[in-house]
């Protein structure tokens, strides 16, 4: 059957094609008003600027941009803009009609215009920074792992929240400093990196200025997290050799009493320890035989004989030499 209108199009609906039954529909449109920034492409409407969900946002202020008569509602499916027009694809739900697929143009007027957040990265902006800095006060690989954390953290923050962000990175002989665009931040990374690293954490504060008749602080978060390693030795009234380290504890061996010592972070980081050997010195060794609660042992390198207390499971086994002597750790 063919439209009972034109006489061209196959009838749809009423005896009518899908073309005529759009051409029922009146619809009216205002102009409407968008700015986006051109570095993130976040848009403003109404004065409030909207950075997820962008799409949602144009659809349901074009929506209430668009007005029909005899309709209930109307639904946006799709649409293209340039600077002065936008094309719309929508489904109009006429009360006598029923649903109506229509596309329709509307005037809008695109404006290019900075957010205020890539306003305050392209100033540098930032409430926190983060100090990270090693044990040791040089410069150590752990500090890169620290700051791909950080790095990752913030980008999943910033899809949710736009003032989460970096606004630079600065690389020191002693260490690294990230910029906050949040302050809030700040104390959720220091919680993230004591689950993981064995560290001291201070914060102090400085004041950036006034807003509103109200003092605005700066924070600085010192981080120093331990750099040392595995057979290391560090010294405090006796030498210590690091026998393993934990993100809420650190075990050492004094080297001349024999006995270990269990320390946390907090009271670790109170003690004047000094750094003797960063990097262990390990050799290897193969077992030869056991007996008597006594090992006997080969070194790899210089094939030396020696033996020591205890048994060994492996063929092969790792000690670390601290002045002459050897310890299983």
């Amino acid at each position: 059957m063919k439209c009972i209108v034109c006489g061209n199009n196959d009838a749809y609906k009423f005896g009518l094609c899908t073309d005529c039954l759009s051409d029922k529909i009146k619809l009216k449109t205002s102009k409407m008003e968008i700015t986006e920034c051109p570095k993130c492409g976040s848009i403003k409407i109404n004065k409030k600027w909207y950075y997820n969900n962008i799409e949602g946002v144009v659809k349901k202020q074009a929506t209430a941009n668009i007005s029909a008569d005899n309709s209930s509602s109307i639904r946006i499916i799709n649409y293209s803009m340039n600077d002065k027009k936008m094309n719309i694809d929508l489904i109009v739900d006429d009360k006598n009609l029923g649903e109506i697929k229509k596309e329709t143009d509307m005037d809008i007027k695109l404006i290019d215009e900075s957010c205020p957040v890539c306003n305050r990265v392209t100033g540098s902006y930032y409430e926190a920074i983060i100090q990270l800095r090693t044990f040791t006060t040089e410069y150590d690989d752990i500090l890169n792992s620290a700051r791909d954390s950080i790095v990752s953290y913030i980008k999943s923050l910033n899809k949710n929240n736009p003032n989460s962000f970096i606004s630079r990175i600065e690389k020191k002989k002693e260490g690294l400093d990230i910029f906050l665009g949040r302050k809030e931040d700040a104390v959720k990374i220091d919680k993230n990196l004591e689950d993981v690293y064995f560290m001291n954490l201070k914060i102090t504060k400085s004041l950036a200025g006034r807003k509103d008749g109200k003092d605005m602080f700066r924070y600085t978060h010192l981080i120093r997290i331990l750099d040392l390693l595995k057979g290391s030795i560090i010294y405090d009234k006796n030498y210590y050799m690091v026998k393993s380290i934990s993100s809420n504890n650190i075990e050492l061996l004094s080297v001349d009493r024999k006995g270990t010592v269990n320390l946390n972070s907090k009271n670790f980081f109170r003690k004047p320890f000094s750094v003797i050997y960063k990097l262990p010195v390990m050799e290897k060794f193969i077992v030869l035989s056991s007996d008597s609660g006594e090992t006997q042992i080969m070194n790899s390198e210089n094939f030396n004989i020696m033996s020591i207390k205890g048994k060994f499971e492996n063929k092969e086994i790792v000690l670390y030499k601290y002045n002459g002597n050897y310890f299983n750790i």
